[in-house]
């Protein structure tokens, strides 16, 4: 008798732990597709900020461009500059757009855009080339 209600607590047991990474996996589910459903209808500058993008006016063209965190923005003259940035880019008004790809003058070796099959666009003030994805 001992020993079977011992098979049936562990039995018990084991359903109940069960039933927990169930609940667990349906609730990761749950906010993947949630996520995935925030992607898709498109984020705006104010929440990238809000999440520890760097996003500004571009000085170029009338856009709003935002770094991804860690990155910023290129600056003249850095003497430690990231070998790229990737940029997300917005209407003035937050309505998404494209990205650019920037990659350091000394890196590019002439390779085309790969959307476009163009070169790259060289910006002499910040010693990058671009690739713009619209």
């Amino acid at each position: 008798m001992r020993l079977r209600g011992w098979a049936t607590s562990t039995s018990q047991r084991a359903r109940s732990e069960m039933m927990r990474k169930l609940v667990l996996v349906a609730a990761v589910v749950t906010l993947v597709g949630v996520a995935g459903t925030a992607t898709a209808a498109g984020v705006t500058p104010d929440q990238l900020t809000a999440a520890g993008w760097t996003c500004f006016t571009d000085p170029g063209a009338p856009r709003t461009v935002c770094s991804d965190p860690g990155h910023g923005r290129p600056i003249p003259g850095n003497p430690d500059a990231p070998p790229s940035y990737n940029f997300k880019i917005f209407t003035l008004d937050g309505s998404f757009t494209g990205t650019v790809h920037l990659i350091r003058s000394d890196l590019y070796q002439g390779q085309p855009c790969p959307q476009t099959a163009a070169p790259y666009f060289f910006i002499p003030v910040i010693g990058y080339y671009r690739c713009e994805h619209f």
